[in-house]
């Protein structure tokens, strides 16, 4: 799956659906965290009749996204600092 972020979709969307009307999906970013997929009319079709993916589709799509984002935080610490600072918020 290619990934582009928003604004490459913006100036490229002739080549993005040539891309798409060849069988390719594609996942645009936005502010570099995954927003869209954009897919072919048939794929989208057959998931939105309820036709379930296998698992080991799934999660090599789970794993393909944890790859092209990196950790939000650079150690544990700073994660609990943010969780604790926005549950204050509520």
């Amino acid at each position: 799956m290619k990934t582009m972020t928003a604004k490459d979709l913006k100036n490229h969307t002739g080549e993005v659906m040539r891309r798409v009307s060849r069988g390719e999906e594609v996942l645009v970013t936005l502010r570099g965290r995954p927003a869209a997929v954009i897919l072919p009319f048939a794929a989208a079709r057959g998931r939105a009749e309820g036709e379930a993916r296998s698992f080991e589709e799934a999660w090599g799509d789970i794993e393909a996204s944890l790859r092209r984002t990196g950790p939000a935080f650079k150690t544990w610490r700073e994660a609990i600092g943010w969780s604790r600072k926005r549950a204050s918020l509520r």
